[in-house]
């Protein structure tokens, strides 16, 4: 089975739940340290451009992130954000629901959990899992 498999890369449409979109970008709970909050700060929320986040290194106080306002700056203008700063937002809520997808099936969300939630929201915003 193992090296005589063929590869090929497919595209699949799949229906995503509005109240996941919501929650990501709206909601402050995602925040929560059983969930991204022991790694990821939600520092301002707008209900267009939903959250600006800071990847907490938890060495600073809230308040108090490197270059908190170039970040906010940036992130009103839709400009490219300092590093360690990210955007929760539709498009990375639709990330975090397409590697949910991927992981665990179309059906992935009625199965989630705060380690799930937490696993697709750092691959939709780092690209790895690099906490828990």
């Amino acid at each position: 089975m193992g090296d005589d498999r063929l590869q090929h890369t497919f595209s699949i449409t799949v229906g995503v739940d509005p109240s996941w979109v919501e929650y990501l970008t709206l909601s402050p709970d995602i925040f929560h340290p059983s969930r991204t909050g022991y790694w990821l700060r939600g520092v301002e929320c707008d209900a267009v451009r939903g959250w600006l986040c800071w990847e907490d290194d938890e060495k600073c106080r809230h308040g108090e992130e490197p270059n908190r306002a170039a970040a906010i700056a940036a992130w009103e203008a839709g400009e490219p954000l300092p590093e360690h700063w990210y955007r929760l937002h539709r498009a990375a809520a639709l990330r975090a629901w397409e590697e949910g997808v991927k992981r665990w099936g179309v059906d992935w969300y009625d199965q989630v959990d705060a380690e799930r939630e937490d696993v697709v929201v750092q691959l939709a915003l780092l690209g790895e899992v690099r906490y828990g």
